[in-house]
């Protein structure tokens, strides 16, 4: 992600590690993505995850037709900070993605996600870094402030998770039930992650048209973001 989209890693990466090996691409049968994973049942996986945030863009009446490149791997290299859970590369509009197996080592003991089913939280990294995608590819020349692009990234993620494991990540991490734009900004996303993340999904759903303030914000005609 470029600052408008890499540098936002920097507060979700962790000490660097030794690069994978390449899997071979596969194309997802039912959305315009190639994967590259370690076994066929870890493709699937992925398809259906890369699926299911494409659908939940739909929802909002935005769509892309770029192709997209995911590749799953021990864990995600950020090229300047290292290890972390996902990252999306503007320059190759590629989304690298950890590895379920590599969550025990990557997840902070503090971070609610831990209970969470593996698959469940691989589909929510997949949809925040797609989310980071759709968001470089249609904002055209507007500047997204970096904070407006977590901010989205964390909407998607939490829809993602479904009504259950949305209930506990929101009860592991409490926000105001309206939520706050002033916890829109960088020093929230770095300090406490999950609460960014609640706040984001509580204030998109107090709005009377949360995916009406997405597409505003994508427009440039909008921003969350206090800093």
């Amino acid at each position: 992600m470029a600052f408008a989209v890499t540098a936002l890693l920097l507060f979700a990466c962790f000490s660097a590690g030794a690069p994978a090996a390449r899997a071979e691409p596969f194309r997802c049968n039912r959305v315009e993505a190639l994967v590259e994973a370690p076994t066929p049942e870890m493709r699937e996986t992925t398809c259906n995850a890369i699926g299911a945030a494409v659908n939940a863009w739909a929802s909002c009446d935005v769509s892309t037709s770029e192709a997209i490149t995911v590749r799953v791997v021990p864990s995600a290299r950020h090229p300047q900070y290292g290890e972390c859970l996902g990252y999306y590369d503007s320059r190759n509009q590629c989304l690298e993605v950890a590895d379920p197996a590599s969550y025990a080592d990557l997840i902070n003991e503090e971070d609610a996600r831990r209970e969470l089913a593996a698959e469940t939280v691989f589909r929510g990294i997949v949809a925040h870094e797609f989310a980071h995608a759709l968001v470089a590819s249609e904002s055209g020349e507007h500047a997204i402030r970096p904070a407006d692009h977590e901010f989205i990234a964390a909407v998607f993620e939490m829809e993602s998770y479904g009504e259950t494991a949305r209930a506990r990540l929101l009860a592991a991490d409490p926000v105001k039930p309206q939520g706050s734009r002033g916890l829109v900004n960088l020093g929230i996303y770095a300090m406490a992650p999950r609460v960014f993340a609640n706040n984001a999904w509580q204030l998109f759903q107090s709005e009377q048209d949360g995916c009406a303030l997405i597409r505003a914000i994508l427009r440039g005609e909008a921003s969350l973001a206090t800093r």
